[in-house]
Parts: structure tokens; sequence; C-alpha cells
């Protein structure tokens, strides 16, 4: 039987040819159908990756299990689990020197296999290795080696991971997340959020955060709760362009808006008004843009369409009770993210019961808010009412004085 065709068995719904292909597969240590199947992998269906793990378990067995160690050369996240998984259920302490080896001269693929069998078996005599690959390039053996330091508990890892969130450059700062997220202690959610919070890559930080605690929890556990809506905010703007629409699931935005509706009618939190109003634009553009959902499966566009409904049939009184409440957040002792967010939804749905509060920012000292005031203002056909050649004189760099003199000359 060609690959392709013991391939296609594997994926198929007859679970007697299914179960054969993988028998066939292992026994026979045909690399090259498994390679097919990992090049394959990225445009199946998760309920048929699912089979096809169940498939190959049950086909590997105490006679056949070391011809695992030939796929190991051909890396695919899918169906790690089954090939480390199940060379775990036979570990020993040769084959643990055997992975030590691996990890120390393979190659990439090799070493991040096993990364994983020491998530599975934590040996600490992998540890300075793995410390080592934890804040890689190589996303797979990051994750992996971060994976197994955690299993290890392996303190010293995790507290480089925390200093380095303090780091001035921001993608060491992002390769800290990812190594804490894996490492799965959620103590490390609070230095995270702060981290977050002075990003130049929050979208890609906030988006990190529910995998290691869901939004759920913090939102109704975590005592500062402006910091968990900055995560919600973030993920918003996000989705769709830095963040993948189908992680709608894994973030729990129906869940997470459904809580904000309820806690905003109770608490009318001017914060939380900004972010269902975001929200509110954002999935009336997914929902009604199928640009932005062609690719998408119909399980995420029914998700998308369903938070939509849930937003829409919104009362009007409700909707016009966040759209008063957001002038709040221009309050100069909050922090400038706020104040950014919140001048967004303002221009976008034209709320002229901000006017004054917008006009107030004019005397900031900051640059980006000037400019995002002026947006505002301009939206709200203000602009004729401020002092333009005071507004420009007051702004240093080249790129935003020419924004502003384009919006009010």
């Amino acid at each position: 039987m060609n690959n392709e065709q013991l391939v296609k068995d594997l994926t198929a719904k007859d679970e007697q040819k299914a179960f054969c292909a993988a028998q066939e597969i292992i026994n026979k240590t045909n690399t090259e159908a498994f390679k097919l199947l990992a090049d394959k992998s990225e445009f199946l269906f998760d309920f048929v990756k699912n089979n096809v793990s169940k498939r190959l378990n049950k086909a590997i067995n105490q006679n056949n299990y070391r011809n695992l160690f030939a796929f190991l050369k051909i890396y695919c996240p899918d169906f790690e689990d089954v090939i480390i998984g199940s060379l775990a259920k036979f570990a020993n302490e040769e084959m643990t020197d055997e992975m030590l080896e691996l990890l120390e001269q393979g190659s990439d693929e090799e070493k991040a296999y096993a990364a994983k069998y020491f998530s599975y078996i934590p040996d600490t005599i992998a540890i300075d290795d793995l410390i080592q690959y934890a804040f890689e390039d190589n996303e797979a053996l990051a994750f992996n080696a971060a994976k197994a330091l955690g299993a290890m508990n392996a303190d010293i890892a995790y507290q480089k991971a925390i200093e380095l969130l303090n780091s001035d450059d921001e993608f060491a700062v992002l390769k800290a997340v990812k190594f804490l997220v894996a490492y799965e202690n959620k103590n490390a959610v609070e230095p995270i959020l702060k981290a977050m919070e002075h990003s130049s890559m929050s979208e890609n930080i906030a988006g990190e955060i529910p995998y290691i605690q869901s939004i759920m929890e913090l939102l109704t556990t975590y005592e500062d709760k402006s910091l968990v809506l900055l995560c919600v905010d973030n993920i918003l703007s996000g989705l769709g362009e830095i963040l993948p629409l189908n992680q709608i699931f894994c973030f729990e935005l129906f869940e997470v808006l459904s809580f904000l509706i309820e806690y905003n009618i109770k608490n009318k939190d001017s914060q939380a008004a900004a972010i269902l109003l975001k929200a509110l634009s954002k999935f009336e553009m997914l929902n009604e843009n199928e640009e932005y959902t062609f690719d998408e499966d119909k399980n995420t566009k029914q998700e998308i369409n369903e938070i939509y409904n849930l937003l829409k049939n919104q009362q009007e009184y409700f909707w016009n009770a966040q759209k008063n409440l957001v002038k709040n957040e221009l309050n100069p002792s909050l922090p400038n993210y706020r104040t950014s967010s919140a001048l967004r939804v303002i221009a976008e749905y034209n709320l002229t019961q901000a006017a004054e509060e917008v006009k107030s920012l004019l005397n900031s000292e900051n640059e980006i808010l000037l400019c995002e005031a002026v947006i505002a203002l301009k939206n709200l056909n203000m602009l004729d009412r401020i002092n333009k050649d005071e507004i420009i004189g007051k702004v240093k760099d080249e790129n935003k004085k020419a924004l502003i003199q384009s919006l009010i000359c």
C-alpha cells in the first residue's frame, strides 16, 4: 500500500482500516508515511487528529515501541504526545540516557521530542540542558523545555523568567511569558499582567495569559480587576489580527462578555463599559464581513455569531448607560492606556457627551494622547473649538505633528 493511501485510511471513518494503517506505520517504521501525516496535520479537523492519535496509541505496544525513535526526526506537535507518551510508558534508565543524548546532540526536532520526554519523566539529570533551551527561538523546543522544568519544579529557571519580564527587550519579555505559561505556576500571573501593562506587545502577552489561568477565574478571584479588564481589552484588540479567531474558545469570550454585562449592570465600571462597546463593534465587524472569517471552521463562525447576538440583544438603555460611562475613563488619574482605549471608543461611537473630557486632554504633555484626542474631536466635528496653533506647537515628533496637521488644517 502506498503512503498516500495509508494516511488516507488512517484518517478515514472505517475503524478497522484505520487501525490496520496505524499498525503498518508503526510496525514497519514507515517514517515517510508519518511525515506525510505530519505535513497534512494542520489541515485536519481536531476530531480527526484525536481519532488518529487513538489509533496510533492502540497500535503501539511493548514489541514495537522502540520503532518510535525513528519518528523523532519528524517533529509534529499534533502527535508528539502519542509518540512521547507511548515511550514514557516503557521508560527505563537506558531510555532516559538515550533521551538525554538526543537532548544534547540531536537535531532540533529530536531535541523538542526529548524535552517533551522529560516533562513525562522529570529526571533532573536533564535540568541544565533544559534551562539552556527554555528561552530558545525554536518555540517547540523552548515550550517543551519549560514544560519539563515545570514538572521538575525548577525554581532557578522560574526565577530567571520572572526577572526577564522586566527586560527592555520586548521579545525577551514575550519569551519569558511563554516560558511561564508552559511552566504552569499560577503565581506568575500577577507579574505577567504587570509586564503586559507596560509592553508594546501587550496583545501578544494578553493572548498567552488564559493558558495559565482562565480569564473567568481571574475576573472572579483577582483583586485588581483593572489589569484583568486590560487583558480582555488587549485580547479584543489582537483578535483576528495578532491572535487567531479560533482562540475565542480558549479565551472563553462568550462567558467573559456575559459576565461583564451582568457585572456592569450592578457596578457601572467605566473600563468595563469601554470594553463592552469595543466588543460590540469588533464582533459586529467579524460577524458581518466574511473576509475575516472565510478560512475559519463552522464552530468558530457560530461562536462569533453567538457572541455578537449576545451583545446586540442587550437593551438600548444598557448600551446608552455604557456610552455615558466611557467619559469617566478620561480621568487624568487613570493610566494612559485606559485613556487611549476610551478615546478610540468615543471616536468610533461619536460620543458627543464626552466632548468636554476629550478637550481637556489637549492640555496633556503626552503626544500620543494629544493625537488620539484630536482624532476623537475630528470624529465629533468639534475641531473648530480648539486652538490649533497651540496644539501643533506642543508636538515635537514630526510624524505625530504631520498627523495632527492633516486633521486640523
